[in-house]
């Protein structure tokens, strides 16, 4: 089950246990990391969607914090701050993706928290468009590049995980 095996990678690595509740981050992250740095706006982005989501976890949960600022400012160091060692980040990545594909959206479509799929998917694409990739020099470009291919296949991950329409 992935949330046992999440849990256990938090317990392994002296992370708090609530931290599983900001799986759906991880993501996001991930798509912030994929060119290899973060950038102060990707970083300001990415508090506000951390935020966002917590507090629709606390709506979720009838009004009480389910993640405390001390948590996410644990998560922000360990995977926001510094470039995490990706032999230590890609086994959260995994389990976050098994964990939330396993999720039902029923009942939490007005939910504004990252287990939405959509508002998941929506994120990743927020944080890629942040930062431009490559302005290019304007000759023979009809668009700046803004997505790197490595964002690109994160976002596509992501969009895998969203529900299939009939």
């Amino acid at each position: 089950m992935p949330q046992s095996r999440f849990a256990a990678l938090l317990s392994q690595h002296n992370l708090p246990p609530s931290l599983i509740y900001l799986a759906p981050v991880l993501p996001v992250v991930q798509v912030m990391w994929a060119d290899g740095r973060n950038q102060m706006p990707e970083r300001a982005k990415l508090q506000v969607i951390i935020q966002d989501h917590c507090r629709a976890l606390a709506e979720l949960a009838g009004g009480m914090e389910v993640v405390t600022q001390a948590d996410i400012d644990i998560f922000d160091r360990t995977f926001v701050a510094e470039k995490p060692d990706p032999n230590t980040l890609s086994p959260f990545f995994e389990v976050a993706n098994e964990l939330l594909s396993a999720q039902s959206d029923e009942g939490k479509s007005r939910n504004d928290s990252l287990y939405q799929r959509e508002k998941l998917f929506q994120a990743c694409l927020e944080i890629a468009a942040t930062c431009p990739a490559d302005m290019g020099d304007g000759s023979n470009e009809m668009f700046a590049r803004r997505i790197v291919d490595a964002e690109r296949k994160y976002i596509e991950q992501v969009f895998e995980l969203l529900p299939r329409t009939k």
